[in-house]
Formats: structure tokens, C-alpha cells, sequence
């Protein structure tokens, strides 16, 4: 199932950078509810039309109390419009691919070369998270990604 974040809902701001060369930082933020199941995206943050993503940083809450966590998520683009509510949208892993960081809670920055190689495009595109491993004791509660983008 695609849920999206506020700013995919078009109800809080997404910020462009002033000129080209520049870059504008942003963090934004989805609910993750504790019924999440593998296979469930969320559309988190936009890449505007232009623009590149220069930096990510994933924080989140622990979202997996058990005592064998066994979350996994991959951060990446996705396919589909900017704020598509289709359902056949898919998420790719460019800037994570198998991140633990929901297991406990904590931060994370990519180690992936391709997390710094994406190119521009002339249309909006979105960032997603997406659920590859379900928690093993779910917990409901936030995830941000910290995007830098440059026009």
C-alpha cells in the first residue's frame, strides 16, 4: 500500500532552490503506523523538477520493540508522479538498501555510490521508503529524511 507524507499530500511546503547551483535542505516526515506491513511505501520527500538530490539522511524512531528486531527498509526513488495516489507505484533503493535504522531508532547516511549519482529530471519526482521486512513487535511512529537538493 503507497501512504504519503503531508508534503506528498500537498498540505505542507516543499522548498526550491533560488537559482541554478544552489541547493536547499528540507527535512521531511511521515507516520509510520504500527500495522505496516512488507511491502508498504511511503512517499516521504520530493525531488523538484531540475533538480538533484545531493545529500539524504535517514532518523528514525525505533519502530521494532521486540527483542529480535527485524525491520528492513530501502529509500529510494519512486516511480509514478509526484503525489500519484496509484497504488502501482514501485520504490527503488538509490540512497539505502537494507537500513536497520528503524530497529532501534537512530540515524543513518547512505553508503551507496549511487546515493550521490542521480541525475535531473524535467519532472517532479519522489523519495520513498518502503517496508522490505515487516517489524517483528511493530511500533507506530516517525520517520525523516533530510534532503538536499541543487537546482
Amino acid at each position: 500500500m503507497i501512504r504519503q507524507s503531508n508534503a506528498a499530500k500537498g498540505s505542507a511546503d516543499t522548498p526550491y532552490p533560488g537559482f541554478a547551483g544552489s541547493a536547499v535542505t528540507h527535512r521531511y516526515e511521515v507516520d509510520i503506523l504500527a500495522a505496516t506491513v512488507a511491502g508498504d511505501i511511503y512517499e516521504v520527500a520530493p525531488i523538484p523538477p531540475g533538480c538533484r538530490v545531493t545529500d539524504i539522511v535517514l532518523d528514525s524512531d525505533d519502530l521494532d520493540t521486540g527483542g529480535s528486531a527485524a525491520m528492513v527498509l530501502d529509500v529510494g526513488i519512486m516511480s509514478g508522479d509526484w503525489g500519484s495516489t496509484a497504488q502501482d507505484r514501485t520504490c527503488g533503493d538509490e540512497f539505502f538498501d537494507g537500513a536497520t535504522t528503524a530497529q532501534a531508532g537512530g540515524v543513518a547516511r547512505p553508503t551507496l555510490a549511487t546515493a550521490y549519482r542521480t541525475g535531473r529530471s524535467d519532472r517532479a519526482r519522489s523519495i520513498g521508503v518502503k517496508v522490505v521486512t515487516e517489524a517483528a513487535t511493530a511500533q507506530a511512529g516517525k520517520i525523516g529524511l533530510t534532503v538536499t537538493v541543487a537546482a
